[in-house]
This record gives structure tokens, sequence and C-alpha cells, in this order.
């Protein structure tokens, strides 16, 4: 039940995040908020998450694959790359229960479908024919699911041992 409920927060997040773009940026940052509070190391996986497909983004940008009617990056569409990190952090312990393999071809087409549907709201427009860019979009997601991939199974293995404690020393 729990994966249900946050995978639908998280399709409430990018609808809200690619139709309603910049006005609905307060409430983007509000439920980035939230999700620290159900789990603390959503602090770590915003921003790296985040940095990593913000990174690819733009270069998805400079090479006119993706096109925006900004210069830059729009701020709604880096938000949405934070709540697809809490997003990940958040149902990680299911995700990693599952074969590989299926998690890749399914981050591949699963991501790609949410930049075409993006397309088909407005938020994004392809400088590149539909199929050349839903191709180099499953692409770049079969990538992104190798990486997050390792990434969870690292901090996994981890434990909690890389957050930070909430413990204060005191001096005697």
């Amino acid at each position: 039940m729990r994966i249900i409920l946050i995978s639908l927060a998280f399709n409430l997040y990018w609808f809200a995040a690619v139709v309603g773009q910049n006005s609905f940026l307060p409430l983007l940052v509000l439920a980035l908020i939230a999700s620290m509070f159900i789990d603390r190391g959503v602090i770590i996986a915003i921003p790296l998450f985040a940095l990593i497909g913000i990174s690819g983004d733009a270069v998805l940008m400079s090479n006119q694959i993706l096109m925006f009617n900004t210069p830059f990056l729009p701020l709604w569409l880096c938000l949405l790359w934070a709540g697809f990190g809490a997003y990940l952090w958040l149902i990680k312990d299911w995700v990693l229960e599952k074969n590989i393999g299926l998690l890749i071809v399914a981050g591949a087409f699963g991501g790609a479908m949410s930049y075409l549907g993006g397309e088909r709201l407005g938020a994004v427009s392809f400088g590149q024919p539909y199929w050349v860019t839903a191709a180099v979009l499953a692409v770049g997601w079969a990538m992104y699911s190798v990486v997050f991939l390792a990434l969870l199974k690292y901090f996994q293995s981890k434990g909690g041992a890389w957050l930070p404690t909430r413990s204060v020393s005191v001096k005697k």
C-alpha cells in the first residue's frame, strides 16, 4: 500500500511540475520538504539524483534534443528531478527486490515516456525527429537506471552509516 501511495503522490507531483510548471513551484518545494519527514535519507538522495538528471538534461538541451522556452533548464524541471530522487529513495526497498534487467528496461521505457508525455502537454519541444528523440531518451534512461540502481545498492550496503546523526556531543 505504501508503494501505491508514494507512486500516486509522485504522479501528482509530476503532473503539477509538467502542467503547472512555474505556477506550482511552492507546492513542489513543500512536497520535497514533506518527503524528508518520511525518510531523512531523502536529504542525500534529492541533490545526488537531481544533479545526475539535471546534468543529463542539460546535455540533451545543449545538443538540441530537448528544447524549452528558457535559455537554461527550467526550474520546474530541476524540481521534478529532485522529486524523482525523493520518489526513488522512498521506494528503494521495493525496487531493490526486483530483477535488475527488468528495472533497466522499465526505466528506459518509463523515463522516455515521461518526456514524450511532457511534450504532448507542451512542457518541452523536441529538436530532433520524434522517434530519434524517443530512442535517445530511452538509451539515456537505461543509463540513468543503471546508475541510480548502483547508487541505491551502494547506500543500502552502507546501512544508515552515511546519514548525518542528530546527536550532539558535549565536551566535559
